[in-house]
């Protein structure tokens, strides 16, 4: 509800589809980069419920993280028409679907010292060659 005299302001959408030169860009928020510009190409819909809730993502052209956000039904018509495409993994049901979600093997989490290590190991062949042999 408003104060007399204010005036309602409409919610900003989370996109605008901009037509320019005949080029559809949508201009999206990435929470690092704030508004960027991008085309429905590298917009990816995904219907995660039958009752129409989904998401759509993209990698930032700014910072390239990738940035998932929900998208009611309205959100995802008005991609659809600005020639976003659903994700292909939706057009062929899950046949066997017992192995999803994937479980855990265990251990712990995978961090980003470990990603530089096996960068590291990656770049000494001999170390490499080691490793697998002990392994």
């Amino acid at each position: 509800m408003t104060a007399p005299g204010r005036a309602c302001r409409p919610l900003n959408p989370p996109f605008r589809v901009v037509d320019t030169d005949s080029v559809t860009t949508i201009r999206a928020t990435c929470p690092h980069c704030g508004e960027v510009d991008i085309t429905p190409e590298a917009i990816l819909l995904s219907l995660g419920h039958p009752a129409g809730i989904g998401s759509y993502r993209f990698s930032c052209p700014e910072c390239l993280d990738t940035v998932e956000k929900p998208a009611d039904r309205k959100v995802m018509a008005l991609l659809l028409s600005a020639g976003v495409e659903l994700d292909d993994a939706l057009e062929a049901p899950f046949e066997d679907a017992s192995g999803w979600p994937e479980r855990h093997p265990g251990g712990p989490p995978f961090t980003v010292d470990d990603l530089i290590a096996f960068r590291t190991l990656l770049q000494d062949d001999e170390q490499l060659l080691r490793e697998l042999n002990s392994a």
